[in-house]
């Protein structure tokens, strides 16, 4: 999912040919609250839906097995000064979650993944 076509051309470049990806065009916010599909094998939660909004949605999207990924964990000069509480307040709570096990990466900007096992 991605709402800019531009950014999302990229990515067609490289996966259209995977009959198991499925490009959509729309705010993700918007899309959590209306998907009644089935759930996921992963969910990259790249900007707030999803990882500060929507994210109870979101893991409930997870399937059993199935892995949540987030980045930008690591603080950036540029973050407003509650941005850093907010993503420690995040961090928080999916490593205190039963029903998934976390681990984090110091690698890029900071990742979290998180496998759903209940």
């Amino acid at each position: 999912m991605e709402l800019d076509g531009a950014v999302q051309a990229l990515a067609r470049t490289e996966l259209a040919d995977d009959p198991r990806v499925e490009f959509v065009a729309a705010d993700g916010g918007v899309w959590l609250e209306q998907y009644r599909g089935e759930p996921f094998d992963l969910v990259f939660a790249d900007t707030w839906p999803g990882k500060f909004t929507h994210l109870e949605r979101a893991l409930e999207l997870v399937a059993p097995g199935g892995g949540y990924l987030i980045d930008d964990l690591l603080p950036l000069p540029a973050w407003p000064a509650e941005h850093a509480a907010a993503v420690r307040r995040l961090v928080d709570h999916l490593t205190d979650r039963k029903d998934f096990r976390t681990v984090r990466l110091a690698w890029s900007t900071g990742l979290l993944m998180a496998v759903r096992v209940a």
